[in-house]
């Protein structure tokens, strides 16, 4: 066993693409999580009634309406009480969602009009409002058209139910002496989410960490399956050219052979790792949100999984070319149904179920008990890690016992 492991990591170090991806992955990664990006809109809540603060009046909504919310984005020039009211008033009426861009100052008609032109063109919502300066004391004088303008952009037939709500929110804010009480006498509203209740509430920044790991995974699998896949390369070439019958001579069993090949695969899973952990010195743990052994316990389980996944596969295929295309294939569709790029959630029950067997679905699941301290992560970690690994073990030998003794020998 020890000599063919010893073989087997020579002709790998040999294959000068496999330290490539050996030591190009961890370094991408490490890019990816030094890089900071705000993502937070795609995973958002999408039941929250809060006004949605944006940061730049160019930002888009379209990105927090997934669920065909009506639209409505507002250039708050007034910044005052009584603007904040009716912004949270047309905000928890349950039919809209705001989007709020705060201006420091008035307007011109020009802004408003390039504005609209974009919004109308290059965004996706109902209605734009522009609340001006004096929004307090016109809404007080009864001057609604000069307290805000509507502006539609859409031919929604909830434009009029916006417009509606709008004047008798306006017309309630002029009879109004004070804030102070103006909802005492109103029924109280509680909102019960009856679904996702087990669902973990994370911070915007843990969002965005969150999705960052997401990206930071999608590199390593890369280099995990195409490490693994040489590890394969190097059994299809050993059968090719009648090594492996040269080894049977010798009285080593087809069982110790393979054996010797998944001992392989959990080195090269350890060298990932470390290389790992070198380029993990760049990166400031708190930024992640997770302390260095934790992050690197789940790069070395998640190597695991996928360096022998992608071996045995292609080992079975028994073609170079063959296997390199199913790796590629693996990386692609596990890191696309496993919710890495986007959120899955709103997809249909068959996506999701398909989601849920990809690892890098648990592996995104256990970052988020990480960041709420829930210390069970480590114990799903290991029975996922576990788990797919008989998978890979009992599907593998069934394959290899499928294939061709003249290829492979009686295993």
């Amino acid at each position: 066993m020890k000599t063919l492991v010893k073989t087997s990591l020579k002709l790998l170090f040999r294959t000068k693409v496999f330290w490539f991806f050996l030591v190009i992955t961890p370094i991408l990664s490490t890019i990816i999580l030094k890089n900071k990006f705000d993502s937070s809109a795609a995973y958002t809540d999408k039941s929250s009634e809060d006004i949605i603060e944006l940061d730049d009046s160019a930002d888009k909504v379209a990105y927090f309406g997934g669920q065909g919310e009506y639209m409505v984005k507002v250039y708050d020039a007034a910044g005052s009480e009584y603007s904040e009211y009716f912004l949270n008033k047309l905000s928890h009426c349950g039919l809209f969602r705001v989007c709020r861009v705060k201006l420091d100052g008035p307007a011109t008609d020009a802004f408003l009009k390039e504005r609209n032109r974009a919004d109308g063109f290059e965004d996706r919502m109902g209605a734009a409002l522009y609340l001006s300066p004096e929004f307090d004391r016109a809404v007080k004088e009864g001057r609604l058209h000069e307290a805000l303008t509507v502006f539609i952009l859409s031919e929604d037939e909830r434009n009029a139910i916006l417009e509606n709500e709008i004047g008798e929110q306006l017309l309630r804010l002029g009879t109004l002496d004070s804030l102070e009480h103006a909802d005492d006498m109103l029924p109280k509203k509680t909102v019960i989410s009856l679904a996702g209740k087990d669902e973990r509430s994370l911070s915007e920044q843990q969002i965005n960490q969150k999705t960052q790991i997401g990206y930071a995974f999608a590199f390593m699998t890369l280099g995990f399956v195409f490490c693994g896949i040489f590890v394969a390369h190097v059994s299809i070439k050993e059968q090719k050219n009648g090594v492996y019958t040269r080894i049977a001579l010798t009285g080593t069993g087809t069982l110790k052979y393979f054996a010797s090949k998944f001992v392989v695969t959990l080195c090269v899973a350890v060298m990932n790792t470390f290389v790992m952990a070198i380029c993990s010195l760049f990166l400031n743990m708190d930024d992640l949100g997770m302390s260095r052994v934790q992050f690197l316990l789940m790069i070395f389980l998640l190597g695991v999984i996928f360096s022998s996944l992608s071996m045995l596969l292609g080992i079975l295929l028994g073609d170079v070319m063959s296997a390199n295309v199913a790796a590629f294939t693996v990386w692609c569709m596990s890191a696309l149904f496993s919710g890495l790029y986007f959120p899955l959630k709103d997809t249909s029950a068959g996506i999701r179920f398909i989601s849920s067997l990809m690892p890098q679905k648990w592996f995104l699941e256990g970052t988020e008990m990480i960041f709420v301290r829930d210390n069970r992560v480590y114990f799903m970690l290991l029975c996922i890690t576990l788990a797919y690994m008989l998978v890979i073990l009992s599907l593998g030998g069934l394959g290899l016992k499928m294939r061709r003794t003249d290829e492979w020998g009686d295993s």
